[in-house]
């Protein structure tokens, strides 16, 4: 399945649109998620599907997140420079172009030296690739 990373920010504008009184404004945003999904190469089937995909459960804290029989990742998925290496070390070629320049990026080891730390929007991107490899690969 292809990702709705990239335009879910814009499709969680969008929805609440639809929720609007007035028909050609419940119309135009409907044609306009459609325009959105399409121009990420989706269709509303895809829309569809993410919608009941079930959501990861958290943790509680210091529980481990992965048993060792799951053959998981072993650092802390909280970690969003662990997120990142894990993402560029599972990308199966289902990854776009941009989304794999970001994840390198973003799991370079100059990142942790130079004491960077993400932008709330990085962190969410980063965040749905990532959660997004892992039901691909669950």
């Amino acid at each position: 399945m292809a990702s709705l990373a990239p335009v879910a920010p814009k499709l969680q504008k969008l929805v609440p649109l639809l929720a609007s009184n007035h028909d050609g404004e419940v119309v135009a945003t409907a044609r306009a998620i459609g325009r959105t999904l399409q121009g990420a190469g989706l269709d509303w089937h895809h829309l569809a599907q993410a919608l009941t995909m079930p959501l990861p459960q958290p943790k509680p804290a210091g529980a481990a997140r992965w048993s060792a029989d799951d053959a998981k990742p072993d650092h802390d998925p909280a970690d969003w420079h662990g997120m990142a290496k894990w993402a560029r070390d599972h990308d199966d070629g289902r990854l776009s172009d941009r989304e794999r320049r970001f994840i390198t990026d973003m799991a370079a080891p100059l990142q942790m030296r130079r004491g960077f730390k993400p932008s709330a929007k990085q962190l969410d991107w980063l965040t749905s690739i990532y959660w997004n490899l892992r039901n691909w690969i669950d």
